[in-house]
């Protein structure tokens, strides 16, 4: 075991896992996966032409990558809703760039911008994707009110469209038009209701939009509410349940349910199991990642308070952290993240590097991050390691 204040060989093998990063956007770096420190990358899609890098890692290294594929809301722009009445006709790109983006872009703009792809072939080509990997994610997804498109750079394709944080920062190569959030909002619940539909937990980018983001998942787990069984009706349940002829399924306490040998307790066990296995399509994803978590305190509360005493929302809601966008020093972030991360069950966060590059750097990002987590939630480092490698195992496989 590694020392409480220090990273280790055998803290690394307790498993470190990366919720949440990019290294498809440097290939130059993708060969050095296979040596890096960290157990697992989550590695993000973000639009068409780094959807087929993301596949490429998964297929190459099957033990360290679990692919995620989705569209990032700075790339919803150049999707065309034809879900939507009347959404079958040709694709008016002059309109569909007028509709979607704030301002009136110029003629000069929309001829450069590449023509519009359908959101439904988008959606099959991620259910495709999604069904070749079955453990897949969906992300990066989500909704961003702060974002600018980038000025085209006239090769007629998405490729223009790469955009970093520090292009944000710096204004380099920005218009002055953002994407509407209603159209965000749309691309954003298709991809949603995909992941629910099969089963998949998403990874979420917000920006600027807590409160319209907090707003969408609410809308789609209306009606879904779980109820929530109280410990006096549990019990009642069971005393009651044991007391059933035989032939009447049996649920067993917690003392009751160990390893024993007996065939009625494996007979339960199986049925256990099949029911686990038995899943009925969803209009919202059954877990969710809000990546590089910022929201204040009160924000946190909202996804953490249920909807009524006797009932709770019906996605489990993880929350996670990176000391490149959440705990950056220099940026004045550490006073702010400290709250929050103190607000967050231990059993809902996740650590991420959120880096464009694999290797030695995305290791030390996650250390870092890891570092962060153990310090503001007074915790061992091993021990924080070992919190945090389960609930990434939740997370992205739920309760298999």
């Amino acid at each position: 075991m590694g020392s409480e204040d220090s990273f280790t060989e055998s803290t690394w093998d307790l498993g470190i896992h990366d919720a949440h990063c990019h290294p498809t956007d440097d290939m130059s770096k993708a060969g050095t996966i296979p040596t890096m420190k960290a157990k697992s990358l989550t590695i993000m899609g973000t639009r068409q032409s780094d959807l087929p890098l993301v596949t490429s890692l998964a297929k190459d290294y099957p033990e360290k990558v679990v692919p995620s594929f989705g569209y990032h809301p700075w790339f919803s722009y150049l999707i065309y809703d034809d879900t939507g009445p009347g959404g079958e006709r040709e694709v008016d790109k002059k309109e569909h760039y007028t509709t979607v983006l704030t301002g009136t872009p110029t003629e000069d703009l929309i001829s450069a911008l590449p023509y519009p792809r359908k959101l439904s072939s988008i959606l099959t080509e991620l259910r495709s994707q999604l069904e070749t990997f079955p453990k897949a994610l969906v992300g990066e997804i989500g909704m961003d009110r702060g974002f600018r498109i980038p000025f085209p750079d006239n090769t007629g394709t998405e490729a223009h469209a790469v955009y970093t944080p520090g292009d944000a920062e710096d204004g380099k190569r920005l218009t002055n038009h953002r994407v509407s959030m209603d159209h965000q909002k749309k691309i954003f619940v298709a991809q949603l209701k995909l992941a629910g539909e099969l089963n998949r937990a998403v990874s979420v980018h917000g920006v600027q939009c807590h409160g319209a983001l907090f707003d969408v998942f609410r809308e789609l787990w209306r009606g879904h509410e779980v109820e929530v069984e109280s410990r006096k009706e549990m019990k009642r349940r069971r005393r009651r349940a044991k007391g059933e002829v035989e032939g009447h399924e049996y649920l067993p306490d917690i003392e009751d349910s160990g390893d024993s040998g007996d065939e009625f307790s494996e007979e339960v066990r199986k049925r256990q199991e099949e029911r686990k296995q038995e899943y009925m399509p969803k209009p919202y994803p059954p877990r969710i990642c809000l990546h590089s978590f910022s929201a204040p305190a009160q924000t946190l509360q909202q996804y953490l308070t249920p909807p009524s005493a006797k009932k709770r929302y019906p996605s489990r809601v993880f929350f996670s952290f990176s000391s490149t966008i959440n705990a950056r020093p220099e940026k004045g972030h550490m006073e702010k993240i400290m709250e929050t991360v103190k607000g967050v069950p231990e059993d809902r966060v996740l650590v991420e590097s959120d880096l464009h590059t694999a290797g030695e750097e995305m290791d030390a990002a996650l250390e870092s991050a890891v570092r962060v987590i153990a310090g503001i939630k007074e915790m061992g480092i091993d021990e924080c390691v070992k919190m945090l490698r389960e609930n990434w195992r939740e997370f992205v496989f739920g309760d298999a």
